[in-house]
């Protein structure tokens, strides 16, 4: 999920438009206009103003995280003792059963601990909860959309592809994290943001069978943590 996506997101919950975001943060129509549709991202000039209109936090604008005073709180694992807030749920975790953005992951999905989400959020994407799950990504060919240790969010629910939408995938019963594409009779087109290093694939219907192919659900958000 993109900054637009969370700023439409916001704008849909509190039924604010775009001249509401103009009058709130003072930018000009242009400005907002790209914020909405994703050409340009809200500069430091602006963003206080924008979170504050938009009723969030710059760490969940710009990541997706909670955000603490001036800190951004990345996404943070709880235990069954701590009490939910009440637009929150629990998902499933799966720490040690990553998603490879290269090479490829095998293994037995083993859930290590939960993750918190906001209710609201998953109710404006018409994500079921138990649908909703997480895990890391590994390697580097989806690099620079997904870097290698990133936390992925996955709705299980969502199994059709939409062209240019990321996907969990299975494929030769190893896991991916690939853009897809639909190809003309029930073929796929299968796509590296890296695609320097990691050419795309296309399998045709009877080859989605014959190689396991299989759609593991829709990623919907991508949470990284930078390091100095």
């Amino acid at each position: 999920m993109e900054v637009a996506d969370r700023i439409v997101i916001k704008m849909n919950e509190h039924n604010l438009s775009q001249a509401d975001l103009i009058r709130g943060t003072g930018a000009g129509r242009a400005t907002v206009s790209g914020w909405v549709n994703g050409t340009n991202k809200p500069s430091a000039k602006h963003l206080d103003a924008l979170v504050k209109t938009l009723h969030t936090t710059v760490g969940w604008l710009l990541t997706g995280a909670k955000d603490l005073g001036q800190n951004v709180q990345v996404v943070k694992t709880w235990d069954a003792n701590t009490p939910l807030d009440d637009d929150e749920v629990e998902i499933p975790y799966f720490e040690d059963f990553s998603f490879a953005c290269g090479s490829g992951s095998v293994g037995e999905a083993l859930e290590t601990s939960k993750l918190r989400m906001s209710k609201s959020i998953l109710r404006q994407l018409t994500i079921d909860k138990k649908n909703a799950v997480a895990t890391r990504a590994s390697g580097d060919s989806m690099n620079p959309t997904i870097k290698d240790g990133d936390t992925i969010h996955i709705d299980m629910g969502r199994k059709t592809i939409k062209d240019g939408k990321i996907f969990a995938i299975c494929h030769g019963d190893l896991f991916y994290a690939k853009r897809l594409y639909n190809l003309p009779l029930g073929g796929v087109r299968i796509v590296s943001d890296n695609s320097a290093e990691f050419p795309e694939m296309r399998i045709t219907a009877q080859e989605v069978i014959d190689q396991k192919f299989e759609i593991v659900g829709w990623i919907w958000q991508i949470a990284s943590i930078e390091s100095w």
